[in-house]
């Protein structure tokens, strides 16, 4: 009877090959890390360039929301006419000793655009009572309505998943979508931020049958 040559010749070329190691798989590690790295600062990069460049705006819902990055007093006059603004919902809070509060105040007056502040901080979780009032006031604000904070990420991305889902009737899954790195918001590089995902989920948890109830709220950095 002839030898199983086929068989012979698998197990000479298994043994032949070379095991995995721990070194091996280490740096394979080290490598998908490293992608993953250069992926979000590339991100980071982009998004830096098209907020420098665009003021980080953004439609949320067309001729009802939108949302951006604070504005000098010639960009804020030239998307409140190209998109017919109505109102402005300033999420830094009132400033009064500020120069860009007097010129967005002064700006919303001469195009006759209603001003609303709210003071809200990116780490810090909204208030049952501060969601209800953004809610509220996204809901009776003569539209379209501009949203704004420093860099258009994080509060703004908060207010934008609120509209959606609280107004829009949006699926929170989808709503949350505002709060994402394409915007800006990176939580794994400001765990702080996470107070913004937690304060959309709270209200989620707490309102209408999309309520997600197995959400876990995120560890919040207080650093």
């Amino acid at each position: 009877m002839k030898p199983n040559t086929d068989e012979g010749f698998l197990e000479r070329d298994a043994a032949s090959k070379p095991r995995p190691t721990a070194a091996g798989w280490l740096n394979r590690t080290v490598l998908g890390i490293g992608l993953a790295a250069l992926l979000i600062i590339v991100s980071l990069s982009g998004h830096g360039f098209y907020t420098i460049q665009h003021n980080n705006f953004h439609t949320v819902s067309p001729k009802q929301l939108y949302r951006s990055a604070q504005m000098n007093k010639v960009e804020l006059t030239r998307y409140v006419e190209e998109y017919g603004i109505k109102s402005i919902l300033n999420l830094r809070g009132e400033n009064p000793a500020s120069e860009w509060h007097h010129a967005e105040l002064d700006t919303a007056a001469k195009l006759n655009v209603i001003h609303y502040d709210r003071s809200l901080g990116s780490g810090t979780p909204l208030t049952l009572e501060q969601r209800e009032d953004l809610v509220a006031l996204l809901r009776e604000a003569p539209k379209p309505v501009l949203i704004h904070c420093l860099g258009g990420a994080d509060r703004s991305g908060l207010v934008s998943a609120l509209y959606r889902f609280a107004i829009e009737g949006e699926k929170p899954g989808e709503a949350d979508k505002e709060l994402s790195i394409w915007y800006g918001h990176v939580p794994l590089i400001r765990p702080k931020v996470t107070a913004m995902d937690n304060s959309f989920w709270r209200y989620v948890s707490n309102h209408g049958a999309h309520a997600e109830l197995n959400f876990q709220p995120k560890p919040i950095s207080h650093e």
